[in-house]
């Protein structure tokens, strides 16, 4: 080809000729477009939930710090409240102990007339040896008229067999200005014969309830006890009916 010197010369350029390679120019940008938008969003995610867990944990603090705060104050008015009232708690807790000690006195006296009791069981002068009445006691009940009642019987010293009779109970007063006897039976409705049977080695306490017949004023409780045997023995004793509750 002729050249003409001076002018203008275009250089022809010559390309393979790719089909579909601008479009997978296209398609690589939009996916790398798309990456960087998840990952974008994700790391939002994942700052917005550090930044959740913080907020979280602080007001867990914040609540745990509110709960002991309160407890705290709580504390502190009681405290306030026991000082107030001291004089108060002094003179109620010295009541306490003045009580406790008249508690303590009691059982004290009832463990040493149980220890005397054995004693003189186990152990008893020459006089008091064999079947006796060691002790009546009747005791108001809440109901007017209904009294509960013990006896208990022993055998001091020759207690190295069993010994059985019958204790007979009566109960002398007046009713409608006469003279009356009521026997065991017609006020404790447990109670069917004229006494009431016993056997032991020691000792063994009669109980029960009884009811007094209206406008009848008790004056003396008597006891009979009767033992059966070789060595049968009867035993007498008469109380006044006791205004405390015990003879």
């Amino acid at each position: 080809m002729a050249v003409v010197k001076g002018s203008q010369q275009e250089q022809l350029v010559i390309r393979h000729y790719k089909p579909g390679q601008r479009f997978r120019q296209w398609l690589y940008t939009l996916l790398l477009l798309v990456a960087i938008g998840v990952g974008g969003y994700f790391g939002g995610v994942y700052d917005s939930m550090s930044n959740i867990q913080q907020l979280t944990l602080e007001r867990d603090s914040l609540q745990n710090e509110l709960v002991d705060g309160e407890r705290e104050i709580s504390r502190l008015s009681q405290r306030v409240g026991v000082l107030e009232k001291g004089g108060e708690v002094d003179r109620k807790a010295n009541e306490g102990i003045r009580q406790t000690v008249k508690e303590l006195k009691a059982q004290i006296s009832n463990l040493e007339e149980e220890v005397s009791f054995y004693k003189g069981i186990m152990a008893p002068s020459n006089k008091d040896k064999g079947l006796r009445i060691s002790k009546i006691t009747i005791q108001p009940e809440e109901a007017p008229g209904q009294f509960k009642y013990s006896i208990m019987l022993t055998q001091v010293a020759d207690n190295s067999s069993f010994i059985a009779g019958l204790a007979a109970v009566n109960f002398v007063g007046s009713q409608s200005g006469e003279k009356v006897i009521l026997p065991l039976r017609d006020l404790d409705t447990k109670v069917s014969d004229l006494g009431v049977k016993f056997r032991f080695r020691y000792f063994q306490e009669v109980t029960g309830n009884l009811t007094l017949p209206q406008q009848f004023v008790p004056e003396q409780v008597q006891v009979v006890l009767q033992s059966t045997g070789s060595k049968a023995q009867r035993v007498e004793q008469s109380i006044e009916w006791p205004e405390t509750g015990e003879a």
